[in-house]
């Protein structure tokens, strides 16, 4: 029997946040059985994690795709690694990604994760862009991930109904729509139906590219967002030159245990 844990990440609350399921393995797990877990669990992505030296193997799958970069599901498995006594709190945790070496410090409740920047680039709006969000963008730029995108406002960035039949046709993993906020710094949502996820709950990895975006043009290098799906979810995020560090909190929901 292997153990999963089901984890709200960028949340205090239950029922909040984005869920991640998190398993921990004695050895590495066999890619066709993580991609049928993956599925099972049915989320937006499964972190799965095993112990190699002083640091641990993190991979993450969609129910649909292995992906490159994950912000929650690594929340979520530093949340439990720590909560489990499964690492020291009082220590840095390493993850070895197919990303690089990401590490995880424990900030009073909070989880600070320390990722790559990946800035988005002023490209041309691609063709239908447009017309799927039912928007005109303000700006348009393209990341090593994404296609970036700025709206006139934070109430029209709430009622967007995209086309996801023309935004999983653009060649990119997703789509990160933001706006200025009365509230917070800027908020944000997320749609990548081409890696099986129409919208994210909260995209850490959508920071990534969104601090080094709003840092300038807000003239302040720690900033506060709100990703506005029906879940909904908050991080503090700070541009550290070629780094980005994202900090955001967790809830263990329950416990599984897999038949194999």
């Amino acid at each position: 029997m292997t153990p999963l844990f089901l984890v709200d990440a960028f949340t205090q609350h239950p029922f909040s946040g984005n869920p991640a399921a998190v398993c921990v393995l004695p050895t590495p797990g066999d890619e066709h059985w993580m991609r049928l877990v993956a599925r099972e669990m049915n989320l937006s992505e499964t972190a799965f994690l095993h112990g190699q030296g002083s640091e641990w193997s993190l991979r993450w799958f969609t129910p649909a795709v292995e992906v490159r970069l994950c912000g929650h599901a690594t929340l979520a498995a530093a949340h439990i690694l720590w909560e489990q006594g499964l690492a020291n709190e009082q220590q840095p945790l390493a993850f070895a990604t197919l990303s690089g070496r990401l590490t995880a410090t424990r900030v009073g409740n909070a989880v600070e994760l320390d990722f790559p920047a990946t800035p988005a680039e002023a490209v041309p709006e691609p063709e239908g862009l447009a017309r799927a969000l039912g928007c005109k963008p303000l700006w348009t730029g393209r990341s090593s991930l994404d296609y970036l995108v700025e709206v006139e406002d934070e109430a029209t960035l709430r009622t967007l109904h995209p086309d996801l039949g023309v935004l999983a046709k653009l060649p990119v993993r997703g789509v990160i729509v933001t706006a200025r906020s009365d509230s917070y710094d800027f908020v944000c949502r997320f749609f990548a139906p081409a890696a099986g996820i129409n919208e994210d709950p909260v995209t850490g990895s959508a920071f990534c590219a969104l601090g080094p975006y709003w840092q300038p043009k807000l003239r302040k290098a720690d900033l506060s967002v709100y990703q506005g799906s029906e879940r909904g979810g908050t991080a503090k995020v700070c541009v550290r030159g070629k780094r980005v560090l994202i900090a955001g909190h967790a809830v263990t929901m329950g416990r599984v245990e897999l038949n194999e």
